[in-house]
């Protein structure tokens, strides 16, 4: 929310999985609860503090992920990094799991996009998280993504450096990469804006584009094309932009 300079104070998801508990979630009712950034993406806000976990039950977010699912073509969940399932926890439905709507969000998951940092300490993190994984329910269908390559953080010819070295430690033959443009992404998060909006050249916005196009079965042209200027939602003003009263 931050990124999209969204001003939205209260945890959209967190409302809306209350609403769900509560029985009177509807399509009408979580639409109004997204926060549209432009003609075809609306952001549900997450919790504002992490003490907030415990609010996110895992029934009723289920609720909120199949309501999800109607009003719109593509939904993107971001996930928190702990996958660790405890079998004794899991039994006892009445004990709240920190990460249950992580694990709720992966078994209900039709594709699952793993993100990593292109350098080391990213690497070796991906290889454990790919590793944990396998323990926990998820999608058949996955694709693995290494963002910010760069020559600087991995050495010369970075995408066949870490194109070998997953191969070799995560026995992976198929990566996505996306190449690091700090100009383009420091300019997006200046202005609270998508790369397609403000740096619609970068090298990164189109690997983006090219990868959405793959996950969507359309080519990134028709997805281009599909992208317009107008936009609502409570947001920020940008540093150019005067405060309206």
């Amino acid at each position: 929310a931050q990124l999209l300079a969204l001003l939205d104070e209260s945890a959209g998801l967190a409302g809306a999985v209350r609403q769900a508990d509560q029985g009177t979630l509807d399509v009408a009712a979580l639409r109004a609860r997204c926060l549209r950034v432009a003609p075809e993406l609306s952001v549900l806000t997450g919790i504002s503090r992490a003490d907030r976990w415990p609010e996110l039950r895992p029934d009723p977010l289920e609720t909120v992920l199949a309501l999800s699912r109607m009003i719109a073509e593509l939904v993107v969940v971001d996930v928190g990094f702990c996958l660790e399932d405890d079998e004794e926890l899991s039994y006892d439905t009445a004990a709240p799991r920190r990460n249950a709507a992580t694990l709720v969000s992966l078994a209900s998951a039709d594709h699952l996009v793993v993100v990593a940092a292109a350098e080391p300490v990213g690497l070796q993190r991906l290889v454990r998280g790919l590793q944990e994984l396998g323990a926990v329910r998820t999608p058949p269908s996955r694709t693995v993504v290494v963002n910010q390559l760069r020559e600087s953080a991995v050495g010369p010819d970075p995408r066949a450096t870490v194109a070998a070295a997953l191969e070799r430690f995560a026995g992976l033959t198929q990566v996505r990469f996306v190449p690091a443009d700090p100009a383009a992404f420091d300019l997006a998060m200046l202005h609270g804006r998508t790369l397609a909006e403000c740096a619609p050249g970068s090298p990164a916005r189109m690997a983006l584009a090219d990868l959405a196009a793959e996950l969507l079965g359309r080519s990134a042209a028709d997805g281009a094309r599909r992208t317009g200027p107008s936009r609502r939602g409570r947001r920020r003003p940008s540093p150019r932009q005067s405060p309206r009263h």
